[in-house]
């Protein structure tokens, strides 16, 4: 091997973290199982809420730029190209993952996000959960398993998202499977990611 170690491609890095990417996959099925079976939308809902976390986390940890939103109540909102990139606009984004199996549009992915944006500032639920709820459920699953799972199966903060982005689709393609339909897995799917991506502590 030469002095410098070979650039890995996307699809290098996609390999890698989907190596370990089963075992968050798993742990997720197991808790989310019940007597008749995986609650998919719950676990669709949870992952991808987790997965938009990760990219808000990505950006903190890079020490990147947000734009921040205040509303008239005080309560701050996130947005930026720095958090987009994780989210939506890299070849390995959270929602790029999602898209791929479920055919949502580029231009339904923007009017999920605006809608979102449309919302900043009034009372709101994200696919039926209080947003706060939400947050906080995610936010404490993630501080339960960085150590042993998140931090150990990527190289740096910008891979976060892609583990997730994985977890999610994997818990989508079971979801399809068992007969949920494409299209509004999908969106569900993408209205938890944009929506908790943009959320902080503060927001609330």
């Amino acid at each position: 091997m030469g002095l410098f170690s070979r650039k890995e491609t996307n699809e290098q890095i996609v390999k890698r973290i989907s190596a370990n990417a089963g075992n968050v996959v798993n742990m997720f099925k197991a808790y989310f199982n019940t007597p008749k079976g995986l609650d998919a939308t719950k676990a669709l809902i949870f992952t991808s809420a987790l997965a938009g976390f990760s990219c808000h986390k990505a950006v903190e940890a890079n020490h990147e730029k947000f734009m921040r939103v205040t509303t008239n109540e005080g309560k701050n909102y996130y947005f930026g190209d720095d958090l987009n990139r994780y989210l939506l606009e890299s070849s390995l984004s959270v929602i790029g993952f999602i898209t791929v199996v479920t055919g949502i549009t580029r231009e339904e992915v923007l009017s999920i996000v605006a809608g979102f944006a449309d919302n900043v500032g009034k009372e709101y639920k994200v696919c039926g959960f209080e947003p706060k709820l939400l947050y906080d459920q995610v936010s404490d699953c993630w501080e339960g398993i960085f150590e042993n799972m998140t931090s150990r199966y990527t190289r740096s903060p910008s891979e976060w998202p892609i583990l997730f982005g994985i977890v999610v689709q994997n818990i989508l393609i079971t979801a399809l499977n068992a007969g949920a339909p494409k299209e509004e897995a999908g969106k569900i799917a993408i209205e938890c990611a944009v929506a908790v991506s943009k959320m902080d502590r503060d927001s609330f």
